[in-house]
């Protein structure tokens, strides 16, 4: 799975082939097909592999903003300065097209969610959301703003961003308009 993981971040998607792992690892394809007969699923491996951190539980001890600052501290880090973070783009340029892929992301996703909404549930239990905020959009937005500034925008994702980013999102639950 090294080797996999090393052609997906460095060559590409379609790079991990069965014979690209072979050459770098010296283990037979014959031996890798019978592993992963499709290298859809050897891709989607290396994914996983990368993807899936140290277990931790959520945050959620509050206030609101210390547990966004620990939640987006830690995917701002993954996306900054681990493996996952450089074949993330991979693989979801991938999942446009690809079935295998898209479930990999959505499980992916369920995941990372489940944390949001739990530090979400735990600020609306102490008083700290106010009533007619839409929750799933805040939890969307705490999400999805990184991946699109990193992936997308190619902006960077430091210290400042992240202060600003959980300010608005702070507003925005207490149903303050963001400046």
């Amino acid at each position: 799975m090294d080797a996999a993981q090393d052609i997906l971040r460095d060559e590409g998607v379609l790079a991990v082939t069965h014979a690209s792992v072979s050459a770098r690892t010296g283990i037979s394809r014959s031996t890798l097909y019978r592993h992963w007969p499709e290298i859809d699923r050897m891709r989607n491996d290396a994914f996983k592999r990368a993807a899936t951190p140290t277990s931790i539980s959520p945050q959620t001890d509050g206030p609101l903003r210390a547990d966004l600052t620990w939640l987006l501290g830690i995917l701002m880090a993954a996306l900054n300065e681990t493996p996952w973070g450089q074949i993330a783009p991979q693989v979801i340029a991938a999942a446009a097209t690809d079935q295998e892929a898209r479930a990999v992301i959505n499980d992916f996703m369920k995941e990372r969610m489940a944390f949001t909404e739990a530090i979400f549930t735990a600020a609306e239990a102490r008083g700290e959301l106010s009533p007619d905020v839409h929750v799933s959009y805040l939890m969307q937005m705490a999400i999805a703003v990184p991946y699109f500034r990193k992936l997308i925008a190619g902006l960077p994702l430091d210290r400042e961003w992240l202060e600003t980013h959980v300010d608005s999102i702070c507003r925005l639950a207490k149903g303050s308009a963001a400046p």
